[in-house]
């Protein structure tokens, strides 16, 4: 059962963020892009809800771990 943070998966900086606060998310779904050794990964949904709350922006730095989203169920 996920609390519905949505992680970096890795350091390097966000490209893209592809949801804004009351988007509706299925699980699995790309909410967005973190360029990690020029490597884009995609970022996705742990579980269905709707965002309730954006923590970072494109261009912004993150280190592995670090919070980006939050879904609410």
């Amino acid at each position: 059962m996920s609390d519905g943070a949505v992680r970096s998966p890795g350091v390097g900086k966000v490209l893209e963020v592809l949801v804004s606060v009351g988007t509706a998310v299925a699980e699995g779904d790309e909410v967005a892009v973190v360029e990690s050794m020029k490597v884009e990964i995609p970022v996705t949904a742990p579980s269905a809800g709707t965002v309730a709350a954006i923590r970072v922006a494109a261009g912004d730095p993150v280190q592995t771990g670090d919070l980006l989203l939050t879904i609410a169920r």
